[in-house]
């Protein structure tokens, strides 16, 4: 072949490449960028049936998470599912009136914080305060004091009456054990037999 006309082919081959228009490979969707959540979908709330004895799932239920601003207390919606992933959830209802739950609530914090970050998570809620009433903003300031007083890190919320938890208790203090698939695992009213039979459920669990 003539070598004017294999240079000018040469050539022409050489222009078609750098234009990008020769040999292009088509890439494939990515699909959407990770949501900084490592690729997974974050957990689900387990799917009814719902009930309130040992081994049933608890239902997804909403109280008021509370905040202080000195002794004025405010409140956000707070569900369980908020929990989801930890391995065990412990949830302690009290009322201002109880005797017993103030006697409980003087060794809560010591009692539990060595399995803060083994995995538990806690939640007290007040239904009423020391005089009984039920009042939202009562409730509010009262779990404030609550918290000051016995020194509590873990939250604290209200549920005026039990509206929402009072299904789970016929007396207080509640203290209910949850798994993570939300099931109870543990369960008792009223005055602890003993005092060690709470901390020993809970390592029990969070050793599984």
């Amino acid at each position: 072949m003539n070598s004017k006309y294999t240079f000018s082919i040469a050539w022409l081959l050489f222009a078609f490449l750098a234009t990008g228009c020769a040999f292009e490979t088509e890439i494939p969707d990515a699909g959407p960028k990770d949501s900084g959540t490592g690729g997974d979908l974050p957990p689900k709330y387990p799917p009814p049936p719902y009930g309130t004895e040992y081994g049933d799932t608890v239902e997804n239920f909403e109280v008021e998470r509370v905040s202080c601003q000195g002794s004025t207390g405010s409140g956000r919606t707070w569900t369980l599912d908020e929990f989801l992933g930890s391995k065990a959830i412990l949830i302690t209802v009290h009322a201002g009136w109880c005797s017993i739950c103030k006697q409980q609530a003087t060794t809560m914090e010591n009692d539990l914080s060595s399995f803060y970050d083994r995995g538990l998570n806690v939640i007290l809620l007040l239904t009423e305060d020391p005089s009984g009433s039920t009042n939202r903003q009562k409730l509010l300031d009262y779990a404030c004091e609550y918290r000051k007083k016995y020194g509590f890190s873990f939250p604290l919320a209200i549920d005026p009456n039990g509206a929402a938890t009072g299904r789970y208790f016929d007396g207080v203090p509640l203290n209910m054990l949850l798994d993570r698939e939300m099931s109870v695992r543990y369960k008792i009213t009223g005055l602890i037999p003993d005092s060690k039979a709470l901390e020993g459920n809970i390592e029990g669990l969070l050793n599984e």
